[in-house]
């Protein structure tokens, strides 16, 4: 008896203690925003050996797709503005000389759920301000002082993002691509050992391309030949998806893009992976995020 009566202490212990880290100050916001964002709580990331503290914040829990910014584009009444932050679809072309994607990708309605690419900073930043007016105009469950302010991350906010509580190369707890079952995890150019040749010269390593006949699986065998749907693949941490590969995302800190894309080798695609960007490009999409803001 007194065994259990110690065993019952302790779980109420654990309970209480489980209860009392909770944020005190949380707003528990309605389902019409929770199933679209996550929460972020505050915490830590150590970046190039300097730790940084980062508040508590909302990320959009996929990619923004060619569906979620096309909703945008339809929002705007004015030409100029249409065209200002159109697709800049021809973009393609710089990776496949004739590709139909080109035509297809944003265009079509079976790429409504892919990641929307080929938009510069400049457009995700105005897809973010137009948030910010749309989440003024529904009723969340924000107390009547407070609101929602959509933007681009920082690094700290997105590596916080995609580590969860559990810091590792990727976001869902390993340092390996590949689950137990030997199936990816993730849309990222999975370079085989079919691509790697040593220079007898040298003695180093190259990696070479492969002639077009031995087909797409030789050379991006997670099956997905460019990119795959905002929610191909499962979410991990804090309910997040595909922090890593499929379209590098786009930082509040200028011309950089993290996690990663569909063309990248996997050492690229870790949570602190970063790449250049000065343009819109077809490796490159973006994720928003939403900080509380008293009015």
């Amino acid at each position: 008896m007194k065994t259990k009566a110690l065993f019952s202490l302790i779980v109420l212990f654990v309970l209480v203690s489980a209860f009392k880290e909770r944020p005190k100050n949380l707003i528990k916001l309605k389902k019409v925003f929770t199933s679209s964002y996550a929460y972020i709580p505050n915490g830590s990331v150590t970046i190039d050996e300097r730790e940084i503290e980062t508040s508590a914040f909302y990320m959009f829990r996929t990619e923004v797709s060619n569906l979620n910014y096309a909703e945008f584009l339809n929002f705007l009444t004015e030409d100029k503005l249409k065209s200002k932050y159109a697709v800049k679809s021809n973009n393609w072309t710089e990776l496949f000389a004739s590709e139909p994607l080109a035509e297809h990708y944003y265009a079509h309605p079976a790429y409504e759920n892919y990641p929307v690419v080929n938009v510069s900073a400049e457009n995700a930043g105005a897809y973010c301000d137009w948030l910010t007016s749309v989440y003024e105009t529904i009723d969340i469950g924000l107390p009547d002082d407070m609101k929602l302010v959509f933007r681009l991350p920082t690094r700290a906010e997105w590596v916080r993002a995609a580590n969860g509580e559990a810091i590792s190369s990727y976001s869902w707890g390993s340092g390996y691509l590949r689950n137990t079952d030997g199936v990816y995890l993730a849309n990222f150019n999975g370079i085989g050992s079919e691509h790697i040749h040593r220079n007898a010269e040298t003695g180093e390593f190259e990696i070479v391309t492969l002639p077009s006949y031995m087909g797409v699986a030789g050379h991006l065998n997670d099956h997905a030949d460019v990119t795959a749907p905002v929610d191909g693949y499962a979410a991990h941490g804090f309910g997040l998806k595909q922090m890593n590969g499929n379209v590098a995302e786009m930082l509040a800190d200028s011309d950089q893009a993290a996690g990663g894309s569909w063309r990248s080798p996997g050492y690229d695609i870790r949570n602190e992976s970063l790449m250049p960007y000065d343009d819109a490009s077809p490796e490159v999409g973006f994720r928003p995020i939403a900080v509380l803001v008293k009015k």
